[in-house]
């Protein structure tokens, strides 16, 4: 697997290009998925899988979070500042911008301020072996969803939900997941992957529990046993999917690497552009969106020219620049 100029894996950034991709996909379909049959089929489908694997990838990328006894507590302040500042840019366009919503986080901000959550749970993380991590990660997960957390506060729930995705990542190595990816096996995970998703195509409403699941938006309401069982086999099906696309994602430079390296800049901007189309113009309402084949076609075309868009190398300047703020004086390893 190839490396960059800048010692980053190719394979890694592929990953994550691939995975921007499927997030502005599905953000852009939205708005109709429920009022078109094949967008509805597709958007179930990625979100089956595309926000815990990148959780996962978050995880894996935040092996120096915690180093040498110190917690980078400046990516933390960044994380936060610029979630606070992209909640209230869309709550400024959706016309809803009110103190109390700028803490409850029900759309993509929420990313950033688990990134909060996740980065201080590290320390902890750290001082466990993988096995006890993950074991206590899930733990939280479950029980989690014995509490009324779906107000979005401080995206807690979510935070909760999607925490053994993050200690996964953290967790995992680069030579083990460049084997694994390499092995002939999961060839049965893509095969699974497509009957999974083969099942959504004959029933639409197989995953209609999934969500709220995965995403940990809702506490259980059919009790706590079958609560705990849904949540877990949506913890298994976004595993089998990820599997599947560590398989099938290539690894040698290609503009997917240079995407991957830009997700931040894209996972910011797009929903800010969706929410504008929303809100500001007609652009949802318009009734061939709702044909199948037309109107899917105009979404993921969009969808493909936003993604260019937000990527352009000029846009990451302001981004890199906050990313290396340093709030708070740098401390000595």
């Amino acid at each position: 697997m190839s490396a960059g100029a800048k010692g980053r894996i190719a394979f890694f950034d592929n990953i994550k290009g691939l995975l921007i991709i499927l997030v502005v996909a599905g953000h852009f379909m939205h708005p109709i998925h429920n009022d078109n049959q094949a967008l509805s089929a597709l958007f179930d489908i990625i979100y089956l899988f595309h926000m815990p694997l990148f959780v996962f990838v978050s995880g894996f990328f935040a092996k120096g979070a915690y180093r040498n006894g110190h917690l980078n507590v400046n990516r933390m302040i960044t994380f936060l500042v610029l979630g606070l500042v992209y909640q209230a840019a869309l709550l400024l366009i959706n016309g809803s911008l009110q103190p109390r919503r700028l803490l409850t986080f029900s759309s993509a901000p929420w990313y950033l301020i688990g990134m909060v959550w996740w980065y201080a749970a590290t320390p902890l993380l750290a001082r466990l072996r993988a096995p006890a991590g993950i074991a206590i990660s899930l733990a939280a997960a479950l029980a989690s969803g014995c509490i009324d957390l779906s107000n979005g506060f401080l995206a807690i729930s979510r935070s909760l939900a999607f925490l053994p995705y993050f200690a996964l990542g953290y967790y995992v190595t680069p030579r083990q997941l460049q084997h694994l990816a390499q092995r002939r096996t999961l060839w049965l995970a893509v095969a699974a992957a497509i009957a999974i998703a083969a099942a959504r195509l004959v029933d639409p409403h197989a995953y209609d529990w999934f969500l709220a699941m995965v995403y940990g938006d809702n506490p259980y309401t059919g009790g706590i046993l079958l609560g705990m069982s849904e949540r877990l086999v949506s913890m298994v099906i976004a595993v089998v999917f990820s599997l599947a696309v560590f398989h099938i994602t290539p690894s040698g430079q290609s503009r997917l690497t240079a995407l991957g390296e830009r997700t931040l800049q894209v996972y910011v901007l797009h929903r800010l552009i969706r929410a504008w189309l929303t809100f500001r113009t007609p652009f949802y309402h318009l009734p061939i969106l709702l044909d199948p084949l037309v109107g899917s076609a105009i979404i993921l075309a969009l969808s493909g020219g936003i993604v260019v868009l937000c990527a352009l190398p000029v846009l990451s300047r302001p981004f890199t620049a906050l990313l290396r703020v340093r709030w708070l004086p740098q401390r000595n390893s």
